[in-house]
């Protein structure tokens, strides 16, 4: 891979991004359950559904 230097706004960028402060809080107990209901539950129901 390439070793350019990144343009100074994205190096700018993924500073800020990097920095513990600006990442924002991990997932809770309903955005687990939305992202089983629709990530894995909802296409196997499709799933099912398509094959009757």
């Amino acid at each position: 891979m390439a070793r350019e230097k990144l343009p100074a706004e994205l190096e700018r960028r993924v500073k800020d991004l990097e920095n513990p402060a600006n990442q924002g809080a991990g997932f809770t107990g309903t955005d687990w359950m939305w992202l089983m209901v629709l990530g894995v539950i909802g296409p196997v129901l499709l799933l099912i559904w398509g094959w009757m």
